[in-house]
């Protein structure tokens, strides 16, 4: 997804294909950890950040994209890339790579409460690739 279109228009940019003010989507309960793949369907790396929380990146993996968009289904196109050092501690953010699905481990600890997950990138999290998050209680 461009952030432009070719007539200079601003395009909107989701997130699980969502605007910012639909139902919350995302309800983790307080004390849990889940599991969070980011798919990006773009030729753009996306730093995505989760506020309040802390998480640790488990893999990036390729799929293919033409069964992804035709059936719902992920199938891998290879082996995930290996990790740098400086992606095996701990996060807020992590960059989720052109064509790939991004795996995270989340602890959702300490409050209760309404949060945030978006793009890093200004233009983006502009054009709504921004969702709240409802931490429940336990």
């Amino acid at each position: 997804m461009d952030a432009q279109d070719r007539l200079g228009r601003s395009s909107i940019m989701l997130l699980n294909g969502a605007h910012w003010d639909m139902p919350v989507t995302e309800k983790p309960r307080l004390d849990s950890t889940e599991i969070w793949s980011f798919i990006n369907l773009t030729d753009d790396s996306h730093p995505i950040h989760l506020h309040l929380v802390r998480f640790q990146l488990l893999e990036r993996r390729p799929f293919d994209l033409a069964t992804y968009q035709l059936t719902g289904k992920l199938v891998s196109t290879g082996p995930p890339a290996p990790l740098p050092a400086g992606e095996l501690g701990w996060k807020d953010t992590v960059r989720v790579d052109p064509l790939t699905v991004t795996r995270v481990i989340v602890r959702f600890e300490g409050f209760a409460g309404r949060y945030v997950w978006h793009c890093h990138v200004l233009e983006h999290e502009d054009n709504e690739m921004m969702r709240p998050y409802l931490v429940v209680p336990g």
